[in-house]
């Protein structure tokens, strides 16, 4: 979309003079950007031809939202876009996070309750991680000091400076194929440098098992969950990631797998290199940018394997500390943040199922009702909360 094309639907929507079509190609745009800039520069152009260069406010969110943005209901999906987001990451001068409308707010939260007893805060997750050992006993990491750990037949574990686990190998003592698990909690995270140099980061309530040293011509890993590898390089023993009846076999690259037990779906997804996905008898190639989705379980039946564009950077937001959110339901958001927040979530009848937008930067909230609090405020969801428990309810006002 050309500069001036999209000036103009900006101050079509902003005086409310939008034909459906002009509404529609504005927020299809808005949807499948990837690059804020422009748009950001542009609604701060909007905001000071309509204010006569008056400063954006700071707090007065109504402000910005009646002046900017009327959230439009197109058909039966409501789109929450970037418009109202950037006039407040512009406001904070800040790349922090958005989630339908910005963080920095002074009112009070107008859609969560509390009930007596339950005002402990729901905290953020953690680097957090199980080291199951061949012989069962486990090392519970983020209470572990930094320094060599153990040793695993001719693997020596060391749990480096920055917190991460590395397999360091000990060439002089015989190899064994002794096969080690780590898992995180829900509410935790962890890093692992596998024996041949591969990098594995594990997303909260994951598990990865697999051998301390690869030996013969192959490296296999079993994954639960959701993880994401950056695989060294070794033409003579291709790299195969397990995970819930679908194999990802690989050489060397970068891929992000999410196959949690509660999604419907395994999703592999790749950004560097190229990768092949099979589930029974069916295989198929992937490449950069594209993502391949099968079946959740070990059911070959019905093999199918799906392949479609997706943007890499909202896959592997988790990875990078934040929550991107590009036309997900409820449900899907609750889950993500359920795990991140260790909490339980249920629903009530008739709760939404229309789609949301937005960046949550992870590290900025110590308390999951903040993030409640903001969704809240989209005026089609409310949240109850006890002790650990989140209800889920239609909007109230």
């Amino acid at each position: 979309m050309s500069n001036d094309r999209l000036k103009y639907l900006l101050e079509r929507y902003a005086a409310d003079a939008s034909t459906p079509e002009e509404t529609t190609e504005l927020f299809e745009w808005i949807k499948n950007l990837k690059d804020d800039v422009l748009f950001k520069e542009k609604v701060k152009e909007l905001w000071t031809d309509h204010n006569l260069n008056e400063p954006l406010p700071q707090t007065d969110w109504n402000t910005i939202y009646t002046k900017i943005t009327n959230v439009p209901v197109i058909g039966r999906r409501r789109i929450w876009p970037r418009i109202w987001a950037a006039a407040a990451i512009i406001a904070s001068l800040s790349a922090g996070s958005y989630f339908m409308l910005n963080q920095q707010t002074n009112e009070q939260p107008i859609a969560v309750t509390k009930k007596p007893g339950s005002e402990y805060k729901l905290l953020p997750g953690t680097d957090r991680a199980v080291l199951t050992l061949a012989n069962g006993n486990q090392i519970i990491l983020d209470s572990a000091g930094n320094g060599a750990l153990t040793q695993e037949g001719n693997i020596k574990i060391i749990k480096l400076d920055d917190g991460r686990l590395s397999y360091n190998s000990l060439k002089d003592k015989p190899q064994e194929v002794l096969y080690n698990t780590i898992s995180t909690p829900r509410g935790g995270q962890y890093q692992i440098v596998l024996s041949d140099g591969s990098k594995v980061w594990l997303n909260a309530a994951s598990s990865l098992r697999f051998p301390v040293s690869f030996t013969g011509d192959k490296r296999a890993v079993v994954l639960s969950g959701e993880g994401y590898f950056e695989v060294a390089h070794d033409a003579g023993k291709p790299f195969t990631v397990s995970v819930n009846g679908t194999e990802v076999h690989v050489l060397g690259t970068h891929f992000n797998i999410n196959a949690y037990a509660d999604e419907a779906t395994v999703k592999t997804t790749l950004l560097e290199g190229s990768v092949k996905v099979s589930k029974g008898n069916t295989d198929k190639m992937i490449s950069p940018g594209e993502q391949a989705v099968t079946g959740n379980n070990d059911n070959v039946v019905d093999p199918e394997i799906s392949i479609q564009q997706v943007d890499v950077d909202a896959v592997t937001a988790w990875k990078n500390g934040r929550f991107v959110f590009k036309g997900d339901n409820i449900q899907s958001v609750m889950r993500q943040l359920a795990r991140w927040y260790n909490a339980e979530v249920s629903y009530e009848k008739n709760v939404t199922n229309e789609e949301f937008v937005g960046v949550i930067n992870r590290s900025r909230y110590d308390n999951i009702a903040d993030i409640l609090e903001m969704m809240g405020k989209t005026g089609t969801v409310s949240f109850a909360i006890n002790g650990r428990h989140i209800t889920v309810m239609p909007f109230k006002k």
